[in-house]
């Protein structure tokens, strides 16, 4: 008996089973993929996000948010042909804002959000609230809200719909 003859009746059940198993791969990602998205696209269609609470395992700096931002710090997230952007920004007079920060966002995994410059994010919604965290890289965000952070330590931000 040759090996052939043994692995003939094999291939056509090896040959299905890799095309089954591709199918559910591919079927796998899109879905991903579309969930990636569809969370996104809640980011963009309920924003500008207000920057209700940011705080550490160590300190909270909504005083410090209120003292250095009295009108308030709004987060904007944006799609469309030319990628998928955030802005960070805070209103100066009735008729004026400035831009604390922006960039391109980038969305690596499932409930995971990369801005540009600031790091990996990971983030959920509770109720109408997104609440966003942050375990590596906060040096650069305190930089940006408050001209200080000397380290890094695990941050956590809870964003409000900009109408609530």
């Amino acid at each position: 008996m040759t090996l052939s003859r043994v692995f003939r009746p094999v291939l056509p059940v090896v040959g299905a089973l890799l095309l089954c198993f591709g199918g559910v791969l591919l079927g796998g990602c899109d879905s991903a993929g579309s969930k990636r998205a569809s969370l996104y696209q809640r980011l963009t269609s309920e924003g500008p996000w207000t920057v209700e609470q940011l705080s550490s395992d160590e300190f909270d700096y909504k005083s410090k948010l209120k003292e250095q931002y009295p009108q308030g710090v709004t987060i904007t997230f944006r799609g469309g042909d030319g990628g998928q952007t955030y802005r960070i920004e805070t209103p100066r007079s009735s008729d004026s804002t400035e831009v604390l920060a922006e960039g391109a966002v980038g969305l690596p995994g499932d409930n995971v959000l990369q801005m540009a410059s600031f790091g990996q994010w990971t983030y959920e919604f509770e109720a109408s609230r997104a609440v966003f965290s942050l375990q590596f890289g906060s040096r650069a965000v305190l930089r940006t809200l408050f001209s200080s952070g000397s380290r890094n330590e695990n941050l956590e931000m809870k964003l409000a719909p900009g109408d609530d």
